[in-house]
Order: C-alpha cells, then sequence, then structure tokens
C-alpha cells in the first residue's frame, strides 16, 4: 500500500468540504490533487481524476489506459 496522505505543496487555494465545511487539505499524486477533509476523512476529486487514478494503479505511468 503506497502513503497516500504524504503532504505536498500544490499551490492550489483550500476549498471548504461539501460534507462538514472544515478546509480541506490538498495532496497530489502523480498530476491528481486529492482534497482530504481533516474532519470527516472525506477525499474530493475533479472530473475524471478517479479514472487517472485508476490508471496509476494498474502500472500506468502516464493517467492513460493501455491497450
Amino acid at each position: 500500500m503506497f502513503n497516500l496522505f504524504k503532504k505536498k505543496k500544490t499551490g492550489e487555494v483550500p476549498l471548504d468540504c461539501p460534507r462538514c465545511n472544515v478546509k480541506m487539505n490538498k495532496i497530489r499524486k502523480h498530476d491528481v490533487v486529492i482534497d482530504v477533509c481533516p474532519g470527516c476523512k472525506g477525499m474530493w476529486l475533479d472530473d475524471k481524476e478517479i479514472e487517472k487514478l485508476a490508471s496509476y494503479a494498474k502500472g500506468g505511468k502516464d493517467g492513460k489506459k493501455r491497450k
């Protein structure tokens, strides 16, 4: 298992959690920024980013599906 919660600076403005309104932390995995709520532990992604993470998990380094 990889360390998903290792913090890296993203340069993006923190957002409020849509579930509990706490300021979320941002972590970067490859080129995907994940918003993580320290309150409810929810994780939020932008559109299409779950597909990129799934591709990385399957061994793709560029976020594109392999044939």
